[in-house]
């Protein structure tokens, strides 16, 4: 918004140098057109190669960028504002990533390897987590892991799974029959993974979140990088999520940035005749669009404060409720937020090609990430009350009387 007095930039760093304006300025030049096309843009993704941008949360000793979480949330937050669903999609490579710097940093263990390959290399890396049936569950799988001497044989379908097809790796997790938990990376064209283009959704239509099927997939030994059980915490997971939640939020936030930036010129462009003025200049348009500002300003110093707590090493599931309770919060900030500013623009932000119509469509997917917001609020209340209790959903069915099971 050229005529804005505020700068919105204002609390979260320089990126410029992991991001280059130019990158992001033909980046932003392609959005529309990927969204008609319902294609993750392949220039996009090269032009984010190209800078480095694979390396962005790897340390500078495995030859990475050395971001930080406070770094990648201003970086996808950008993203966030050029092109919903390239910055959705890669923003699964920067969980994938933050899981497995988390996980070196607690362990010392080979992972580094594989971050320092993912670096140097340029790989972007699709994470193949959420399945239909866990209801938004992050800490179970139903792709199933049988344990072998050399490593794990994996069966399963993950959808949807942004950058599938495209992606040089994939992070995955998949459940032993005994319960046992295994997360690790399997290259994008091992043998047994196919992509089945199923995805054809309303928004985020650019992120390329297709099903991948995974047939009797062997999983080396050497690209395993943690082990649990089902349904029981762990720290490394936790602070994965916590990566997950905040970076998410961020491209939320941009999402919201670029609906307030076309707001803007839409409330200037647009005349209310009788009044003698534009929308912009009058006051009740301006209250309406400062009441949905407010709460983004609120929703964007709360992100930053607790990527600001996760960098200086305070305790990863100590910060998850908080992180939990920021991604929950911001589907109704900022889907809020971005029909306000169509509302207050008039029906022309209605229009099928209209900027805000494509940014409302991308918000709505804010409801959909797991862990989704039942688990989470469930987890959050039995915390409260002392009541153990993970991110599953753990309700009893109730069913019609005679009925023994959902026909599904």
């Amino acid at each position: 918004m050229s005529d804005t007095l505020m700068n919105y930039d204002y609390l979260w760093p320089d990126v410029s140098a992991l991001l280059p304006a130019g990158t992001l300025d033909g980046i932003a030049s392609r959005a529309a057109k990927s969204d008609d096309d319902g294609e993750l843009n392949l220039d996009s993704v090269a032009a984010l190669r190209e800078c480095g941008w694979p390396g962005l949360a790897v340390p500078v000793e495995m030859e990475g960028r050395g971001a930080g979480l406070v770094e990648c949330c201003a970086t996808q937050r950008l993203l966030g504002s050029a092109d919903p669903g390239l910055a959705i999609a890669v923003n699964m490579h920067v969980f994938s990533v933050g899981i497995m710097v988390e996980e070196w940093r607690r362990n010392t263990d080979t992972s580094w390897f594989l971050l320092e390959a993912i670096a140097s290399q340029g790989r972007l890396v699709a994470s193949a987590f959420a399945e239909p049936g866990l209801a938004g569950s992050v800490s179970r799988a139903g792709m199933t892991a049988v344990r072998h001497a050399d490593g794990w044989t994996v069966k399963g379908r993950k959808t949807p799974c942004s950058l599938a097809g495209v992606a040089d790796l994939y992070c995955t997790q998949a459940q032993s029959a005994d319960g046992d938990l295994v997360i690790g990376l399997l290259p994008g064209h091992a043998p047994g993974i196919t992509v089945d283009r199923t995805w054809d959704a309303m928004g985020m239509r650019a992120s390329g979140s297709h099903t991948v099927v995974f047939d009797d997939v062997h999983l080396p030994k050497d690209l395993v990088f943690t082990e649990g059980r089902a349904g029981v915490e762990d720290v490394t997971i936790d602070a994965g999520l916590v990566w997950f939640c905040l970076t998410a939020t961020a491209v939320y936030l941009g999402v919201a940035k670029a609906a307030a930036d076309a707001a803007g010129e839409m409330l200037h462009r647009g005349r209310v005749v009788h009044t003698g003025g534009s929308r912009a200049q009058l006051p009740t348009y301006q209250g309406v669009a400062g009441g949905a500002l407010s709460r983004l300003l609120t929703l964007e110093a709360s992100c930053l404060a607790l990527a600001t707590q996760m960098d200086a090493g305070r305790d990863a599931t100590a910060l998850l409720p908080f992180a939990l309770a920021l991604k929950s919060e911001a589907v109704d900030v900022v889907t809020e937020a971005v029909a306000t500013f169509g509302e207050v623009c008039g029906g022309q932000s209605y229009g099928r090609r209209a900027r805000l119509s494509r940014l409302w469509r991308d918000a709505q997917a804010s409801r959909y990430h797991p862990p989704t917001r039942a688990a989470v609020r469930q987890y959050l209340g039995r915390r409260h009350l002392g009541i153990d209790g993970g991110l599953d959903l753990s309700d009893t069915p109730v069913r019609a009387a005679g009925q023994v099971r959902d026909a599904t």
